[in-house]
């Protein structure tokens, strides 16, 4: 199944950092050029774009969004 995965949340290139993080916790590498950010008008979030990248099992969609909610900084997906 191809995924994109988007996490919006404050803390600039070390959220974008984080959210890799997480996705490649359970997929492995993710090469740069399928990650995107965008900072929010005001400036006080960053939207985080990933994908699209194969996910082979349910089980593995769920291990993403549960490693990417452990930071505190995500407000939404």
């Amino acid at each position: 199944i191809e995924r994109n995965f988007q996490a919006i949340g404050s803390g600039g290139e070390d959220f974008k950092k984080a959210m890799v993080a997480a996705v490649e916790s359970v997929l492995g590498s993710v090469p740069e050029n399928k990650v995107a950010t965008r900072a929010s008008s005001g400036g006080k979030y960053c939207s985080v774009n990933i994908g699209p990248l194969t996910v082979a099992t349910s089980e593995q969609l769920t291990a993403i969004y549960q490693a990417m909610a452990t930071d505190t900084r995500l407000k939404w997906w």
